[in-house]
C-alpha cells in the first residue's frame, strides 16, 4: 500500500522533469508547481453554521460578506442544539446535539465524531479543557481528546456551567427553594455558595461571579466562601465582565451603564443608554460591548473607549448571536437570516437567508490551506467524475488541504485541475487534469509530464503510463 510519502514522490520527480521541459514559463504545470512553495497566510475570520432542528452537514462562510466557502464538512444527520466552543489548539468544535450527546466537529477532517452520551451541559475553559456533566451527574473533564471522570456528582442538575482554570468547572444549580453556585475540581469536594436570585455573570476564568440584586451588587468567588463584597446601587438589572476581567459592566434601570473596577469596585467611568438594558455581552476582544434592551428585539452597541453608544440595530438576542466577530463583523438575527455588518458604520455586508434556524459560530481559523475558496467560484468545487471521461492524476493524498493547495495553483496558472473525492475503496483525494473527451486526449496532456502518470477513468480504473 502506498503511503502519502510515496505517493508523493512522483510528483517530486516531475518537478524535476519539467526543470528540462522548454524555456522559461512555457510549461503551465511547471509553473503551477512552482508555486507549491509554503508562504504564510493569515488567519481568516469565518462563520460556522450547525444545522439544528433538521440536522444536516455543517457549512462555513467567510466574513465580512459571509460567502459561503467551499471546504466540505460531511456531517449528515448532525442537529446542534448549542455550540459550546472552537479550541484553536485541537482545531476543534464542541457542541451538544439534539440527540444529548457532546460532539466534537474536526476542522483537520470536516468529519464529527462523539465525544460522550447522555450530556445535558458543557463549558469550555479558557486553558482548553472542555468540562461535561451528564444526565445522572456525574463530571468529566476531557484533554487531549482523553476523557478524565471526577469524583463529585451535581445533584439536582445545572442550569448553567462555565469552565475555569486548573480544570475547574462552576455550575449554577436550583436546589428547591436555594439558588447555589457549586465550584469543582478533580479530587477536591464540591464548594455550594447560595446566591439570591438576580442576574448573574460568572468572569471569563469562573474566579469571579456577580449577582445583581435591589439594593446592589453581590460580587463573590466561587472558590472561596470567605471572599464576598458588596457594592451598594440602584435597581442594577445586568451585568457583565470585560474579557480581561479588569472591569465589571452594570446596567441600572435608569438607562446607566457603569463600569467598576474589579478590586475596589470604585466606579471608572459611566455611559448613558436609551433606556433599561436587561443583558450585556461583551465582545470577546474587548472591543464593544452589545446591549439588549429592556423590551423590543435590537440590540445597542456601546464604545467602552469613547464611553458612547454608538449605534442601534435589529436584532435577536440569543446564546449564540448577537455577536462580534474576530474580524470586527457584526452578526446579528433580522427576521429569519442572518446579518453581518461593520461595527463603524453599521452598514450590511452580508447575509444568509434563513440563518436563524441553526445555531451559529464565529472564530478566527486558520485552515493552513490556501485563502478560502468561495461556493461562487464552479472551479474549486470537489469533481464528480463520469463515465466515458477521463483525467490524468497527478497526486494522491490522505490530506484534502493539501490535495486543495495543489489543484488551486494548477488552475492558476490556466490548467483544467480539479479534486475527485474519496472513493468507497479507498478515502483518499486525487488531484487531476481533465476531464478529456478521448484516452487519447489524457495521454497526449499526460505525455507532457515527462515522467510516468495515470490515466484515471469515471469508472474509477486507474491506468499507469
Amino acid at each position: 500500500m502506498l503511503t502519502d510519502a510515496t505517493r508523493s514522490l512522483p510528483l517530486l520527480s516531475l518537478l524535476v522533469g519539467l526543470t528540462a521541459c522548454g524555456a522559461g514559463g512555457s510549461n503551465p504545470i511547471k509553473a503551477a508547481l512552482a508555486q507549491r512553495r509554503e508562504t504564510p497566510r493569515e488567519t481568516q475570520a469565518v462563520a460556522f453554521r450547525l444545522a439544528a432542528e433538521r440536522g444536516g452537514d455543517v457549512r462555513l462562510y467567510v466574513l465580512p460578506r459571509l460567502n459561503e466557502a467551499t471546504w466540505r464538512f460531511r456531517t449528515p444527520g448532525l442537529a446542534a442544539r448549542q455550540v459550546v466552543g472552537f479550541s484553536k489548539d485541537e482545531d476543534e468544535v464542541y457542541l451538544l446535539t439534539v440527540g444529548g450527546n457532546l460532539a466534537g466537529l474536526d476542522l483537520n477532517t470536516g468529519r464529527a465524531r462523539v465525544i460522550d452520551s447522555n450530556v445535558v451541559a458543557s463549558a469550555l475553559g479558557p486553558t482548553g479543557v472542555l468540562h461535561l456533566v451528564r444526565r445522572d451527574g456525574s463530571v468529566a473533564a476531557i484533554s487531549y481528546r482523553t476523557v478524565t471522570s471526577w469524583s463529585a456528582k451535581l445533584n439536582p442538575l445545572p442550569e448553567a456551567v462555565w469552565g475555569g482554570e486548573s480544570e475547574q468547572l462552576v455550575a449554577l444549580v436550583q436546589d428547591g427553594r436555594q439558588r447555589k453556585l457549586v465550584a469543582l475540581a478533580s479530587g477536591r469536594s464540591p464548594l455550594a455558595q447560595r446566591i439570591p436570585d438576580g442576574p448573574l455573570a460568572v468572569a471569563p476564568w469562573a474566579d469571579l461571579a456577580a449577582v445583581a440584586v435591589d439594593s446592589g451588587l453581590l460580587v463573590l468567588d466561587p472558590l472561596d466562601s470567605t471572599r464576598v463584597r458588596f457594592k451598594r446601587m440602584r435597581s442594577p438589572q445586568a451585568v457583565a465582565f470585560s474579557p480581561s476581567e479588569h472591569r465589571i459592566y452594570v446596567a441600572d434601570a435608569n438607562g446607566r451603564l457603569q463600569a467598576l473596577e474589579r478590586y475596589s469596585l470604585d466606579r471608572e467611568e459611566e455611559v448613558r443608554l436609551p433606556g433599561p438594558a436587561r443583558a450585556i455581552r461583551p465582545d470577546p476582544l474587548g472591543r464593544l460591548l452589545l446591549v439588549r434592551p429592556q423590551s423590543g428585539d435590537s440590540v445597542w452597541l456601546v464604545d467602552p473607549i469613547r464611553e458612547e453608544v454608538i449605534g442601534t440595530v435589529p436584532g435577536a438576542w440569543r446564546d449564540d448571536l448577537p455577536a462580534v466577530a474576530p474580524d470586527g463583523s457584526l452578526l446579528t438575527f433580522r427576521g429569519g437570516d442572518l446579518m453581518s455588518r461593520t461595527v463603524d458604520s453599521l452598514t450590511p455586508r452580508g447575509r444568509v437567508d434563513g440563518g436563524a434556524h441553526d445555531q451559529w459560530l464565529t472564530a478566527a481559523w486558520d485552515p493552513r490551506r490556501p485563502a478560502l475558496q468561495l461556493a461562487s467560484d464552479s472551479s474549486a468545487q470537489m469533481a464528480t467524475p463520469s463515465s466515458g471521461q477521463f483525467y490524468v492524476q497527478v497526486s494522491s493524498t490522505a490530506n484534502e488541504s493539501w490535495a486543495q493547495d495543489l489543484a488551486h495553483n494548477l488552475r492558476t496558472a490556466g490548467m483544467a485541475a480539479s479534486v475527485l473525492p474519496p472513493s468507497t475503496q479507498e478515502d483518499r483525494y486525487r488531484v487531476v487534469l481533465g476531464p478529456y473527451p478521448t484516452r487519447e486526449a489524457a495521454e497526449a496532456t499526460g505525455r507532457k509530464l515527462g515522467r510516468p502518470f495515470w490515466i484515471f477513468t469515471g469508472e474509477g480504473q486507474e491506468t499507469p503510463r
